[in-house]
């Protein structure tokens, strides 16, 4: 990989992992929240439903904010508030405040995704992309991976929950200063500003391409699985695992599977027909949720390690089967919309999740997730037969 493609795809990494980090404190931390405030389980997952939809719906605007001002600005904008916001969530002293900085956390990591994918897209060549976006994943992965056991280790360990967020916040503004360091602008095919007009027009595009329609279809279906397995796993894991440090850890472990996922799928992009390799690795997805939901003891640990592996080995594919669909200028848009299907409307599994809790436990909640991941198969289904027709 050429020096400076492979230092965009690390720089961006290391501020992708602090993004995930960020938001992923949050699952570990109900019970504390719901103590330190007096508030209700659901309570605290409604507003965890608001940061992630907010979280998702702020990627179609920073799509669009990343092609006209370009993607360093917005990577500085969005790492610094991070900080802002997780400092407030670490000082709040009332529910309403700590709902308002987590909204505002939501939107200050939903400006990323677009914006560093679009990054990586025009600023790494063609073959080396897939690759590119498996190390950008590494640095997700290591964030979500880190979190858990971050969040409960200072909840019991080292002083409380706040202090989690206080770090975290710390190491955002860190992350700010790092984004200053990228390249002002990553090469571009086209200098030209979009309007306004023409995001709506190029949004239009999208949905009228057989193929990015089912992509996108099937990357919501895949969000709300990924919302929903991350909100609920640490509490289906912890009468497995002896309490919150113990699921904490237990979640972490299952989450570094992701980062051998994330390179090795990025490697595959770039080597295998990717809309056949997509659609294989969501075929084996809803049996594996399925068994999640049924299974316990070392079953449980060997089915979440497996959706984890399959779930990250897809995310590079759909990530190079976007930039493949579309024109290089609206890569960010492109970004922004896949983001906000997947992470937007994904983030109603934490409420639909919480009902289902509600009627029938963890279990319960793990099985629809598993439905819903075969309406995703039947989307990558339609994927692989519109580019086959295309191109016959």
């Amino acid at each position: 990989m050429e020096q400076s493609s492979h230092r965009i795809a690390w720089t961006s990494a290391v501020i992708h992992g602090l993004v995930h980090a960020s938001v992923l404190l949050l699952p570990t931390l109900f019970t504390d929240l719901q103590r330190a405030f007096h508030v209700s389980l659901l309570d605290v997952l409604a507003v965890s439903n608001l940061m992630y939809l907010v979280f998702g719906l702020a990627a179609i605007p920073a799509g669009w904010l990343a092609d006209r001002v370009g993607s360093r600005t917005m990577l500085i904008v969005s790492a610094g508030g991070c900080g802002l916001a997780l400092t407030m969530v670490a000082t709040a002293q009332s529910f309403p405040v700590l709902s308002a900085a987590l909204v505002l956390l939501g939107l200050s990591a939903g400006i990323y995704h677009p914006s560093g994918l679009s990054l990586l897209s025009r600023g790494v060549v063609s073959g080396e992309r897939g690759r590119a976006i498996g190390i950008h994943g590494v640095g997700g992965n290591f964030g979500e991976a880190l979190a858990p056991f971050w969040a409960g280790l200072f909840a019991v360990q080292l002083g409380g929950w706040r202090w989690a967020f206080a770090s975290a916040a710390a190491l955002s503004f860190a992350c700010a200063a790092l984004a200053l360091t990228l390249p002002a602008a990553a090469p571009a095919h086209d200098h030209r500003r979009p309007s306004l007009a023409g995001a709506a027009h190029a949004l239009r595009s999208f949905w009228k391409s057989r193929p990015l329609r089912w992509l996108l279809l099937a990357t919501f279906a895949g969000g709300f699985v990924y919302r929903g397995v991350f909100t609920f796993l640490p509490l289906h894991l912890s009468s497995s695992a002896g309490g919150t440090l113990g699921a904490s850890s237990l979640m972490s472990l299952v989450l570094l599977a992701g980062i051998f996922a994330q390179r090795f799928g990025g490697e595959l992009a770039d080597r295998l027909p990717r809309e056949r390799l997509f659609l294989t690795e969501v075929a084996l997805l809803a049996p594996v949720l399925v068994l999640l939901g049924l299974t316990s003891g070392v079953g449980l640990v060997v089915m979440a390690l497996s959706f984890y592996f399959l779930w990250y080995l897809a995310q590079p594919l759909a990530s190079a089967l976007a930039a493949a669909y579309a024109d290089t200028r609206e890569h960010g848009l492109l970004y922004g919309a896949q983001f906000a299907a997947a992470f937007g409307l994904g983030s109603f599994a934490t409420t639909i999740g919480g009902l289902l809790v509600q009627a029938g436990g963890t279990s319960l909640a793990f099985l629809g997730f598993g439905a819903v991941a075969f309406l995703q198969l039947v989307a990558a289904l339609a994927l692989v037969r519109s580019v086959r027709t295309a191109t016959a």
